[in-house]
C-alpha cells in the first residue's frame, strides 16, 4: 500500500480525531502504522517524543527497539516508545528509515528512570539514554545470538540428564566440615544486613535502604559477596564501584566463591561491552558489577543494588548531564523497588544527610575489641614531637622512620602522600585557619604575588583580610604534594624494594607488592596486597586538609580511611601513624573509633553556611557573553542566590565565565526546572557561545 492509498484506511474520518498522513514513496505496516520515538541526544529544545510512520520493512519495530530516523536532514538514532493506530498530529509523518536491531534494549521502567535523572540534573532524556544504552556492535550481537542458541541446547540436555539422574540415584547429603568451619560472614557482624537482604525485592512495604561504615577488618568485597550470596535464588543484584581495580577485586572474590556474574566496565572495548550488555539484557547474567556506567544495566528481577564509596568523584559522569551514580541508583530504587546498600570506610556527608531525613538506615556492627577490627592508629601529638626535639616537627619525623623500620620485618609498608596537582589553599600564617569568603564560604585564593585575596565563586575581593580566629592579617599558601618522598625513603632504606603508585608512575598491581616492600602511593592508587600492610604512614595530613575545597576535611578522612582499611588489625601487628596536627578534628576522628563528633560538626557547619547537601547548587560555565545572557534571561525562582559570574582564565589564553546559583534543598525542583527551561530556550533560538550547566558538581566550592 502506498502513501497515496491511505486516505480511507482507518474508516470514517468523522470517527477519528486525526488522519494519518505521510510523505510519499513507501508502504505502511499492516497494523499500528504510527511509532512514537525518542531521539538519542537531540538538542535541548527537541527533547520530546516524535511520531514516525512504520513502513512494511520496519513492521517488526516494537517498543524498546533501536531504529534509525531522518531528522533535520540527517540520520539519527532513536528508540521506539510505542506503536499506535492513529497519530496525534495532522502533519505528514516521515518513515522509520531502518530497524537497527530486534533486541528490546529499553524497558518502560528504565525509560522512567532516565527521565527522572534528566529532571534532577536539568538535562535531556536523550542525553541520559545515550549514557544508558551502549552503542550497538553487529559482530557482538551475532556472536551473542549464537551463544544464546548454544546455551538453550545445553540447558535442554542438562534438564534431561538431571531427570534421568533423579530417577536412578538417591541424593547424598554432604557432611559438615568440622575441621574447617566457615569464617564469620558479614551477616553476623552487621545484623541489620540480613534483614535488608530478606526484604530485598519485596513488593510490599517500604523499600529497604541502608548504609554501612565498614570496620577496617572487613573488606568491602567480602561484605558484598556475602550479601549477594544471601539473596534468594533468581534475584538480581547490581554492584557499582568507582574504579576498574575495585571491580576486578570484587570479580575475583565472586569467582572464588563460585558466584556467576557479569562485568560491565567502561574500560572494555565496544564489542566486549556490548556482548556483556546483551547477556544481561536476556537474563543470562543476573549478578552485574561495574563502574559508574553499569548503574543503568538492565538486570532482570533486580532486588539489590550496592554502591561502594559513594563520595568518590569518579562516580560522577563526565558527560552531559553529568549524573552521579548514587542518584541513578536512587531513581532505580524508587522505580524498581530494589533495595539500596551504601558501603564505605567512612561515613559520607551525603549518606549522613539521607539518614537524617529517614531515607536510609545506618547499620551498626556488633561491638568487638578494637584490636580485632582495626589497626593501632596514632597521630603525631605534641608529646611525640617534643620527645623527638627539632626532628619532631619535620615532614618525616623519627617516629615515622621507626614505624617503617620495625614494620618491614612483618610485611609491606604503605606510605600515603597527597596527590600532586591539588589547588593550594590560603591560610593564616599564625593559626593556620583557612581563608574563606565571608559571602559564599568558598576558599579564597591569591591573585598574584603579594596581590589581594579573591573568591573565584562570587568574585569578592578582600583587600584587608583578617583571620576570624586570631584577627591577624598575614596569610600564606599551603604547599601541596611531595615529589621527593620516594627518593628520601630510598636513601634511608637502600636495601628495601620500592613500589611507587599513582600520578605519572601509574598503577601497581595488587600481586606486585613484595613482602617487606615500601609502597609510596597517592590517595586512591594504593595496591591491596592479599595479606594486608603491616603498617601505614599517612604523610602531609595538614596539607590534605588545606585543599582549596569546602569538603577538604571530609574527603581527607575518606581517603585516609580507605588506606587504613588495607592495614592488618592490631592483633596481627598492624599500625598506622598520621603525621599532622593531632588536635585537628579530622585527624582526631581517625584515632577515635566510630565517632560522630567530627561529621556532626561538619553537617552543622554546612547547614549554617547553606552548603550541599543542605542546598541545591548549580554551576554555569562558558563564554563570557553566553554565561551573562543565560543568567539575565533565566526565570530563577525567588530566593535563589547567584554568585558571579566571575572571569576564569583557561589554558588556551581565553577567558571564560563561571557563576554559581544556590537555593534551599526543599525548592530544588523549582531551580532545576528553571535551568532546564532556559537551556531549552537558548537552544531553540540558536544562541551563540558555549555553555555548560552542572548540578551539584563536587568541586563547586
Amino acid at each position: 500500500m502506498t502513501a497515496q492509498d491511505q486516505e480511507g484506511l482507518f474508516g470514517d474520518p468523522a470517527d477519528q480525531a486525526l488522519r494519518l498522513r505521510t510523505t510519499a514513496g513507501f508502504d505502511l505496516a499492516d497494523s499500528d502504522p504510527v511509532a512514537e520515538v525518542r531521539l538519542l541526544g537531540p538538542l535541548p529544545h527537541l527533547d520530546r517524543p516524535f511520531e514516525y510512520a512504520v513502513t512494511a520493512e520496519t513492521a517488526a519495530a516494537a517498543p524498546g527497539m533501536r531504529v534509525k530516523v531522518r531528522f533535520s536532514g540527517q540520520e539519527m538514532d532513536a528508540v521506539v516508545l510505542s506503536r499506535r493506530t492513529t497519530p496525534t498530529t495532522d502533519r505528514p509523518l516521515a518513515p522509520l528509515r531502518r530497524l537497527v536491531s530486534e533486541d528490546v534494549v529499553l524497558s518502560p521502567a528504565l525509560l522512567r528512570v532516565c527521565a527522572d535523572v534528566a529532571e534532577r540534573y536539568a538535562g535531556t532524556v536523550g542525553d541520559v539514554l545515550r549514557l544508558a544504552l551502549p552503542p550497538r556492535h553487529a559482530r557482538a550481537e551475532k556472536a551473542d545470538r549464537a551463544a544464546a542458541a548454544r546455551e538453550a541446547e545445553g540447558d535442554a540436555e542438562a534438564t534431561e540428564a538431571a531427570e534421568a539422574s533423579d530417577e536412578s540415584s538417591t541424593p547424598e547429603t554432604a557432611a559438615p566440615d568440622d575441621e574447617h568451619p566457615a569464617p564469620p560472614s558479614a551477616m553476623a557482624r552487621y545484623p541489620g544486613l540480613a534483614a535488608l537482604i530478606a526484604r530485598a525485592g519485596s513488593a510490599e512495604g517500604p523499600v529497604p535502604r541502608a548504609g554501612i561504615v565498614l570496620e577496617p577488618v572487613d573488606a568491602w568485597t567480602d561484605v558484598t559477596a556475602d550479601a549477594i550470596g544471601a539473596l534468594a535464588p533468581g534475584r538480581g543484584a547490581l554492584v557499582v564501584a568507582p574504579d576498574q581495580r575495585d571491580v576486578s577485586r570484587l570479580s575475583a572474590v565472586l569467582t572464588g566463591r563460585g558466584i556467576d556474574h557479569e562485568v560491565l566496565g567502561s574500560s572494555d572495548g565496544p564489542e566486549r561491552r556490548y556482548r556483556a550488555f546483551l547477556r544481561i539484557l536476556r537474563g543470562a547474567s543476573r549478578i552485574v558489577i561495574g563502574t559508574r556506567s553499569a548503574a543503568f544495566a538492565p538486570v532482570h528481577d533486580l532486588a539489590l543494588m550496592i554502591l561502594w564509596d559513594a563520595a568518590d568523584d569518579l562516580l560522577e559522569e563526565p558527560r552531559a548531564p553529568y549524573p552521579h551514580a548514587l542518584t541513578v541508583l536512587q531513581c532505580r530504587s524508587s522505580e524498581e523497588r530494589a533495595a539500596l546498600l551504601l558501603l564505605s570506610s567512612s561515613l559520607p556527608a551525603t549518606a549522613a544527610a539521607l539518614a537524617e531525613h529517614g531515607y536510609l538506615r545506618p547499620l551498626e556492627p556488633v561491638p568487638a575489641p578494637l584490636v580485632t577490627v582495626r589497626p593501632r592508629i596514632q597521630a603525631m601529638d605534641d608529646y611525640l614531637r617534643e620527645r623527638e626535639g627539632p626532628s619532631g616537627r619535620s615532614r618525616l619525623p623519627s617516629e615515622a622512620m621507626r614505624l617503617i623500620r620495625t614494620a618491614l620485618d612483618r610485611g609491606p609498608v604503605l606510605v600515603q602522600v597527597p596527590r600532586s596537582g591539588y589547588v593550594p589553599a590560603i591560610a593564616c600564617s599564625f593559626c593556620g585557619t583557612r581563608c574563606v569568603c565571608p559571602t559564599c564560604s568558598a576558599p579564597l585564593s591569591l591573585t598574584g604575588r603579594g596581590g589581594p585575596l579573591l573568591c573565584r565563586v562570587c568574585g569578592r575581593r578582600e583587600d584587608g583580610y583578617r583571620c576570624p580566629e586570631c584577627d591577624r592579617t598575614q596569610v600564606r599558601a599551603v604547599v601541596i604534594g611531595s615529589s621527593r618522598t620516594a627518593e628520601e625513603l630510598r636513601r634511608a632504606f637502600p636495601e628495601v624494594p620500592f613500589r611507587v603508585a599513582g600520578g605519572a608512575h601509574g598503577a601497581v598491581a595488587d600481586d606486585d607488592v613484595p613482602d617487606g616492600a615500601i609502597v609510596v602511593a597517592t590517595p586512591g592508587a594504593e595496591p591491596a596486597p592479599a595479606a594486608g600492610y603491616a603498617a601505614a604512614l599517612l604523610l602531609d595530613a595538614d596539607a590534605m586538609l588545606a585543599r582549596a575545597s569546602y569538603d577538604a576535611d571530609v574527603e581527607a578522612v575518606r581517603r585516609w580511611s580507605n588506606a587504613i582499611a588495607l592495614v592488618r588489625t592490631a592483633d596481627d601487628g598492624g599500625e598506622v601513624l598520621v603525621v599532622g596536627t593531632s588536635t585537628l578534628p579530622a585527624i582526631r576522628d581517625l584515632v577515635a573509633h566510630r565517632s560522630r563528633v567530627f561529621l556532626d560538626r561538619v553537617l552543622a557547619d554546612r547547614r549554617t553556611l547553606d552548603l550541599p547537601p543542605f542546598a541545591k547548587v548549580a554551576e554555569i560555565t562558558g563564554d563570557r557573553e553566553a554565561c551573562r545572557g543565560f543568567l539575565a534571561d533565566a526565570a530563577l525562582p525567588e530566593g535563589t542566590a547567584v554568585f558571579g559570574p566571575v572571569d576564569v582564565p583557561l589554558d588556551d589564553d581565553r577567558i571564560a565565565s563561571r557563576a554559581v546559583v544556590r537555593i534551599e534543598a526543599a525548592r530544588s525542583r523549582e531551580l532545576l526546572a528553571a535551568l532546564r527551561a532556559q537551556v531549552a530556550a537558548r537552544s531553540a533560538r540558536k544562541a551563540s557561545g558555549q555553555l555548560r550547566v552542572r548540578v551539584d558538581p563536587p568541586d563547586v566550592f
